[in-house]
């Protein structure tokens, strides 16, 4: 049957006849699914997708085991296209028909995709949350694969993150538990491949190339085309491991497989993979002049593919640095900036789209039938007067990208909520009423979320940033503006105030403005004196905690130079009262007792949980 002719009679189904024979159409699509999705055809797929969401949202979704197959199998399918956002409604109606009618065995695999699907539409928190609670489910099941399937998504979505120490310490975990189970080899392969990046990016460089060459041992030669590719990905971590270890041998070695695999299947992707693996080992031999023209090239090219893109300036950054070229090397480290802050914009400017769609497509059992499928197919027209989306649901989304951005500074992922609480206490301490100092605690948590587009090795650099590099870390109030900017919610001015702005200072000399006195917006300076104080209260990758007594010494020093003097003699008096109040670690507690609802931080701690009750790993035990 042609998908146009199935896509019609699913149609006339579910809208005219009650969904009267729906079921045995739902049957034959199940059964003729693996060979539709093959089909290459954008228009072949476009029918299919149509049928998925007109089974989805039909009334009686019958079979409900088959149609949540149906839902996850097409979802899927939307990542390598690219489209994994569109993906997400459908991902969505599987979970709540899984949940809804006790199907748990699809309930584990739904929250799986959705664990995978979040990380590539940059809300990888959310893939922690969901690969934990399908892990959760598949240990109940006694879904030994399903648990392993689930904690490798984990490492993927901690990875992604820029949380490089709870990736290896998963994936270890995982590895020495499912490394002898046959089922979960291809697993424990992309588990190991997840390990090799985290230990790279923290110049691990014995842990990354082990890791690395057992990824690629494990898979051996693919046969198809995304199996090369993610063949000659773990070669370039192999070869990088390599060249950390100046280990010349087997970076030549790695570089002559990459070509080899390149030329055997020819592809602009795997071509690009190749130029730079070329260009990386170019550096490490010192042929500086040929890797920067290859890599100048490249740029004309690798704009297509984020991650490619991604990993050329990055080579060209580190050219610069080894030829002691400073500007070219600060020039391709601002033009990273300025690609990862975009990248930033535009996932979240998809994942808060998502969220009104969602929100805005009428729901059986609550709207008229019609009025659902004219949602479904985006009849013009046809969509009923916009339904607002609630707040609430706006900001768990950027609260969980605000205490993502700073995880890799802060590991409890607290600050945020401090930093919040501080800022409120400030607010009703200088007189304003009850629902401002509310509302400036909900903006101050996201304060910092534009460091979502700063690169991980500024973030988590040991010791100061050179005066260059700080220049581009500066960028981090711009980006956070543009973020919050995406959110048209009137709520989410204030925060994108203090994004912006809560680094100027009073007399003029802060940024991104040199705003001076009272044009800095007053939740900004409010912001402030919070941000600062527990910054340097707490300890970070490049500093030790400061007592309490230095914290407050600094601020009164600042006062009339960083801070606005009657704000900072307020703030001072404020948190000497807390303190008293709430003696040691009772006072972090009180601060960020919000924190505790956060449903990330609390997937986190459940992680933790589950990991402490699996085998631990001993001294000298790494693969």
């Amino acid at each position: 049957m042609k998908d146009d002719v199935l896509v019609g009679l699913i149609d006339m189904c579910v809208s005219q006849l009650e969904s009267v024979g729906l079921a045995e159409l739902t049957e034959r699509l199940h059964a003729e699914l693996q060979m539709r999705l093959k089909a290459t055809d954008e228009d072949d797929f476009a029918n299919l997708v149509q049928a998925a969401r007109l089974i989805a949202f039909s009334h009686s979704p019958m079979p409900i085991d088959k149609s949540i197959t149906i839902l996850l199998d097409v979802a899927a399918a939307h990542m390598p296209r690219g489209r994994s956002i569109e993906a997400l409604t459908l991902v969505e109606r599987a979970l709540d028909l899984a949940a809804d009618n006790g199907f748990r065995n699809e309930l584990r695999r739904a929250c799986n995709v959705y664990a995978v699907i979040s990380v590539d539409v940059g809300v990888p928190s959310r893939g922690v949350e969901y690969a934990l609670r399908g892990a959760a489910i598949a240990h109940e099941l006694g879904d030994e694969v399903g648990v392993a399937a689930c904690f490798a998504n984990m490492t993927g979505a901690l990875c992604a993150m820029g949380l490089y120490r709870e990736t290896i310490s998963v994936g270890l975990r995982l590895i020495k538990r499912f490394k002898t189970n046959s089922s979960c080899t291809g697993l424990v392969s992309n588990t190991r491949g997840n390990m090799a990046n985290a230990a790279l990016a923290l110049r691990h460089y014995s842990l990354a190339t082990e890791a690395a060459r057992e990824s690629c041992e494990a898979v051996g030669l693919p046969r198809d085309a995304q199996g090369l590719l993610n063949r000659v990905i773990a070669e370039g971590i192999w070869l990088k491991s390599a060249i950390g270890l100046k280990d010349e041998k087997t970076a030549q070695a790695r570089l002559k497989m990459i070509q080899d695999l390149a030329s055997a299947f020819k592809s602009p992707r795997m071509d690009m993979n190749r130029d730079l693996a070329e260009a990386a080992y170019e550096i490490f031999a010192g042929d500086l002049t040929i890797a920067v023209a290859k890599l100048l090239e490249m740029l004309k090219k690798s704009k297509g593919l984020p991650g490619v893109y991604r990993d050329n300036l990055v080579l060209l950054v580190k050219a610069y640095e080894k030829g002691n070229d400073h500007a070219g090397a600060l020039l391709y480290l601002g033009e990273l900036v300025e690609f990862l802050g975009k990248s930033q914009v535009a996932a979240v400017r998809g994942k808060l789209e998502a969220i009104k769609e969602r929100v805005q497509t009428p729901m059986p059992g609550k709207d008229d039938v019609r009025a659902v499928i004219n949602a479904i197919q985006r009849i013009p027209g046809s969509q009923k007067e916009e339904i607002e989306v609630p707040e609430s649901m706006y900001r768990d989304a950027l609260e969980r990208l605000a205490v993502s951005a700073e995880l890799r500074e802060d590991s409890l992922g607290r600050h945020a909520y401090r930093v919040g609480k501080l800022a409120g206490l400030l607010a009703e301490a200088a007189g304003y009423g009850s629902k401002f100092c509310m509302d400036v605690e909900l903006a101050a948590r996201l304060h910092d979320i534009g460091k979502l587009g700063i690169p991980d090795g500024l973030l988590m650099k040991p010791g100061k940033l050179s005066e260059a590099e700080f220049k581009v870390m500066e960028r981090h109030t711009v980006i956070g503006a543009q973020v919050l900017q995406q959110c048209s919610h009137p709520a989410f001015r204030l925060a994108e105030q203090i994004a912006m702005f809560h680094h100027e200072w009073w007399d003029g000399t802060g940024y991104p403005r040199a705003l001076v006195g009272e044009t800095i917006p007053v939740v900004a300076r409010i912001a402030a004196l919070a941000d600062v104080y527990d910054a340097l209260a707490h300890r970070r990758p490049y500093k030790d905690a400061w007592t309490h007594e230095k914290t407050v010494e600094l601020i009164a020093q600042e006062s009339g130079t960083h801070f606005e003097p009657r704000l900072a003699e307020l703030f001072i008096s404020m948190v000497n009262a807390l303190r008293i109040a709430h003696p040691g670690e009772a006072f972090d507690d009180y601060l960020s007792q919000a924190g505790k609802y956060s449903t990330f931080l609390q997937a986190r701690d459940q992680m933790h949980q589950m990991l402490n009750d699996m085998e631990p790993i001993l001294p000298g035990e790494l693969l």
